[in-house]
């Protein structure tokens, strides 16, 4: 394997380089499949790497400083050093919880309709009628549901009464026999082992099929054990943070609230006392309220999700969703006072934290990312709030952001950012694009400021004292394995978790726009990119421009940019192209030859074969790990779901953006399906068939075609609007033709000098439409698009 060039990659792990061999691309590819890493970057005597060390866990390879033989100037002698952690994994704490699976609904019900809610809810202010609706729902939860203590698991889920009573039968004859050597015992055990082994075999059998079975009606139970198989998500029973080591469930619950914690700023004073007097600013809208319906109360506690956890509020999913027609009247009392005292009720503005594991060591805090948990009577309060909130002021918001917007995602993102470059390239030009960086912008947003640009845009009296009150005094605890930490206080940012964080969080950076005056921009979220034609130096004097201004508008607008993790890349195919150097906050930016944007690894020259040969890595690891998983499954349909689920998902994501023109990439995305369909063909006896053939009996449709299938069908729900996106839809045409032809396209199909060009979504799916739905009854505007699929699908069968 002296052909693959070994690049240094993440840790201690080396990755290859671009390679075109297919035997060599086959070598990655089964490396892959067996989730394997090469670990050896030290070279021989003639620069190459021949010796491999391969592990599915990190290793350091070193060189060896006394050979026990004599080196061969081929091969030199290394040392491998395996360390394998060993860690005990933290413990559940036992404590009673209710059993809401057996609670009696019907009595609740009937008790929460006898109560004079009106009456109850009218004394004290809000957080007081509150307090008092929570006090009466858990008199009748006390009532009404059974208690049970957490059962510590001592065995496998497989495990049952049975069995267990075969194995203490077994290790008390074998106790019995090692105390006092009677044969007899010893004849008793092995016919109580060999009962046991029996017993297990067919418990477990039972078990995966029940597991199998239970993809349909209770996959969180199927989607449990699979996530169980590719990992453990427990904690460590010994976490570090900043110094600090603990090993117990509190301590470790402190540590990660600790870490949490320090991502705020630390601002106190969130107040501000002349709401009333900036009234007459004019805004976009006026929105000083939101109408609160009965209806549509009852109808949001109906749809929860029912696998829903409870809040801090300790009511889950279940139980509101039983009560709903008889919550939804005090629920309605609430809402209401809150908006009209605006005022949001301090038990709503409380969130549990959950650390989620992100890379590297698991021992270390730092290396968790939280997730947010709040009260979901709260969340059904934000929905009611934010579609209100939302269409009064979607108009107003950039055309630039794509994150968090109806009919706006990262694959309309990248259609504008490809369809820009691709333009500019086909005309001899080079565009140079900046990605920025934002330290923790979600978690840093200054309260004073997001309440400002609120009453800019048009919130207005009471329902901007509900924001003011809404971000202010917030507070979060750590909860693990059944431990909690303090609470402590969020001094700053859009609440995590909610669904009013994500859009405060586009009101308060909406007006960044004004920062680009010569350049383009898109955002999804916080993650933005800068860019424009730079062909010479004052091209690069008017990005630069640009960037100066966005550095004053973050000092402004007090967000950190993290100018370390800034770059820019340079999208050209000129053999002599302008060079470029740019700087923020006064350092220099990097460039970079390739970078991942919106999880589309983009290369300088736009050839996509990076982003490919990466998601055909992560393809050929899950499919390893479906082949050893699914080795117990009998049924096909199991497996061809984990396969659309773990495997074809990484080959499909915005294949709008990368779809391949090249025969070379589309077979090496091809025989990754290939592999899945001969692993079945295998599992299950089928006869040998050609590709084309097993996809057909396999209900499969090869990736080319579903690829081809998924352009025409984003191209449809840009005409129909389902997309939002008026940028995209203005530069999509009707052909007009000078005079008759036999064949009468619908699209315009721009013109296009190089193969790129040809190759970006826009020319490429428009070709596809007219090529296969030019002599149709398809009608692009009106057709249903299961109707556009199927009949692409009858036609690639056809034309097979």
């Amino acid at each position: 394997m002296s052909d693959i060039t070994w690049l240094a990659s993440e840790g201690d792990a080396m990755s290859p380089s671009i390679l075109s061999q297919n035997y060599l691309l086959d070598f990655i590819d089964t490396l892959n499949l067996c989730n394997l890493r090469q670990y050896n970057s030290i070279s021989n005597g003639f620069g190459r790497i021949l010796d491999l060390v391969l592990s599915n866990i990190d290793v350091k390879v070193m060189e060896c400083p006394d050979p026990l033989v004599t080196e061969d100037k081929y091969h030199k002698s290394i040392c491998v050093q395996l360390v394998i952690p060993i860690s005990s994994s933290l413990p559940v704490k036992p404590r009673k919880k209710f059993a809401y699976s057996r609670a009696n609904y019907e009595s609740i019900s009937k008790d929460i309709a006898q109560i004079d809610w009106t009456d109850k809810l009218s004394h004290g202010d809000v957080d007081t009628a509150t307090d008092t609706f929570y006090r009466l729902i858990y008199d009748l939860r006390n009532k009404h549901v059974p208690m049970r203590p957490s059962v510590k698991q001592c065995h496998p889920p497989w495990f049952n009464t049975a069995l267990i009573k075969v194995l203490k039968e077994k290790y008390k004859h074998w106790r019995k026999y090692k105390t006092y050597g009677n044969n007899s015992d010893y004849h008793s055990f092995k016919i109580l082992r060999d009962r046991a082994k029996k017993v297990e075999k067919d418990c477990y059998v039972s078990y995966i099929r029940g597991i199998e079975s239970s993809i349909a009606k209770n996959p969180k139970m199927f989607w449990s054990y699979m996530k169980d198989k590719r990992g453990s998500s427990s904690f460590p029973s010994c976490m570090s943070y900043a110094g600090v080591v603990s090993d117990s469930g509190q301590g470790i619950s402190e540590l990660f609230s600790k870490f949490f914690h320090s991502t705020f700023n630390n601002v106190v004073d969130t107040s501000d006392n002349d709401i009333d007097n900036h009234l007459d600013i004019p805004s976009v809208c006026d929105i000083a309220s939101i109408d609160i319906d009965i209806a549509e109360i009852e109808r949001l506690l109906k749809s929860l999700d029912l696998s829903k956890a409870a809040g801090p509020d300790d009511l889950p999913a279940s139980f509101i969703t039983n009560c709903a027609t008889e919550l939804s009247l005090p629920i309605a009392i609430i809402f209401r006072r809150s908006l009209n005292e605006g005022v949001v009720p301090r038990k709503w503005k409380s969130a549990f934290i959950s650390p989620i594991h992100k890379a590297g060591l698991k021992d270390r805090v730092g290396n968790y990312r939280p997730i947010s948990k709040l009260c979901l009577v709260a969340k059904v309060f934000e929905r009611i709030v934010y579609r209100q909130l939302y269409n009064q002021l979607k108009t107003s918001f950039s055309p630039a952001q794509h994150g968090f917007l109806r009919g706006r995602s990262t694959v309309s993102n990248l259609i504008l950012f490809n369809n820009f470059i691709t333009e500019q390239m086909d005309s001899g030009n080079q565009v140079v694009a900046v990605y920025t960086d934002y330290s923790k912008a979600f978690d840093r947003i200054d309260h004073k400021l997001l309440i400002k640009k609120l009453r800019n845009v048009g919130v207005r009296g009471n329902l901007l004292k509900w924001f003011v009150s809404y971000v202010q005094n917030r507070s979060q605890a750590v909860v693990l394995n059944g431990f909690s930490s303090s609470w402590m206080s969020i001094p700053s940012g859009v609440p995590q978790g909610s669904l009013l964080g994500p859009i405060l969080f586009i009101i308060f950076i909406n007006d960044i726009e004004s920062c680009f005056l010569n350049s383009e921009y898109l955002l999804f979220a916080d993650d933005m990119k800068v860019f424009r034609v730079v062909n010479d130096a004052p091209d690069a004097m008017l990005l630069q421009d640009d960037l100066h201004r966005l550095d004053d508008y973050c000092s402004a607008n007090k967000l950190d940019l993290n100018v370390d993790k800034c770059f820019f890349i340079n999208f050209t195919r000129k053999r002599h192209h302008f060079h470029i150097s740019l700087s923020l906050k006064d350092k220099a930016l990097n460039q970079v030859l390739h970078t991942k944007d919106l999880g589309v690894t983009h290369d300088s020259k736009l050839l996509f074969d990076i982003h490919i040969n990466n998601i055909i890595g992560k393809a050929c690891k899950a499919m390893g790990f479906l082949i050893r998983v699914s080795k117990p499954f009998r049924s096909m349909k199991t497996i061809k779901i984990l396969y659309c689920a773990y495997v074809r998902s990484h080959l499909e994501y915005a294949s709008e953006i990368w779809n391949p023109r090249y025969n070379m990439y589309i077979d090496r995305l091809e025989r990754v399906q290939r592999r899945f369909t001969r692993f079945l063909g295998f599992k299950f006896k089928l006869p040998r068939l050609p590709y084309e053939q097993r996809c057909t009996k396999l209900h499969l449709l090869p990736l080319y075609v579903r690829r081809d299938i998924s352009d025409v069908l984003f191209l449809a729900k840009i005409l129909r609007g389902i997309i939002d996106s008026p940028e995209i839809l203005s530069k999509i045409a009707l052909r007009v033709p000078y005079h008759l032809t036999r064949k009468r396209p619908l699209l315009h199909v721009p013109s296009a000098n190089c193969n790129y060009r040809q190759n970006s979504f826009l020319v490429r799916a428009c070709n596809t439409y007219n090529r296969i739905f030019t002599e149709s009854e398809i009608d692009l505007f009106c057709s249903s698009l299961s109707k556009i699929k199927n009949f692409f699908i009858d036609e690639s069968v056809e034309l097979k």
